[in-house]
């Protein structure tokens, strides 16, 4: 019996780490991509003109679109529509695998306690986590509180920079304020309303 059961917690958390493993992939390649997008939004509100130049045709899987052809404001509403997405796309796999990787820590809890070894089975729990090399803590610090905070400096910037020197149709720049909030809401409850709410409960407010 306790075989059994061993086998079948075991199966359950290689299944989970992989599971894990592709969703981490996917966060990374939404990192990249919302940087990107991040410092697109720079140029073309910088220097519109020479970032429309440099584009061609956006392919899609069956229709191509010549974004050239757009104009400026349009371009630049469709650059904010996609960081949008990708930014909430980005918060959802970030949140998912977190959560994950907390269950996963109670799988090795479980395992090691049907083991009775209570350090044995602990790769991506308590082992992984003693001696924490200097990289790795300023690579945990860059992607859980820099990054964030150069997002949400970053987007408030681009509105500063859209307002003040664009002379776009006020319509466009409601429109791009709406999606920029979005991001700003996005990063700030993926990120510090947890804080917020964990000092809550801690002090007992």
């Amino acid at each position: 019996m306790k075989n059994s059961v061993l086998d079948l917690l075991h199966d359950h958390y290689k299944e989970s780490f992989a599971y894990i493993r592709e969703r981490e992939k996917g966060r990374n390649r939404l990192f990249l991509l919302v940087i990107l997008l991040a410092g697109a939004l720079f140029l073309q509100i910088q220097y519109p003109l020479n970032f429309k130049a440099a584009i061609g045709d956006l392919k899609l899987p069956n229709a191509s679109l010549s974004l050239e052809s757009l104009p400026l404001s349009s371009l630049l509403s469709l650059t904010w529509t996609f960081l949008f997405v990708l930014t909430l796309q980005y918060c959802q796999h970030s949140v998912h695998v977190e959560r994950q990787y907390r269950y996963l820590h109670l799988l090795e809890d479980k395992i090691s306690d049907w083991l009775g070894d209570g350090d044995i089975y602990r790769r991506e729990g308590r082992v992984y986590l003693e001696d924490y090399p200097a990289f790795s803590n300023w690579t945990w610090i860059f992607y859980t509180f820099l990054f964030p905070i150069l997002m949400l400096v970053s987007v408030i910037a681009l509105f500063v920079l859209e307002f003040s020197k664009l002379d776009y149709s006020i319509y466009y720049k409601i429109y791009d304020s709406f999606l920029g909030t979005g991001v700003l809401v996005s990063l700030f409850l993926y990120k510090f309303a947890p804080l917020f709410q964990r000092k809550k409960d801690n002090t007992g407010g």
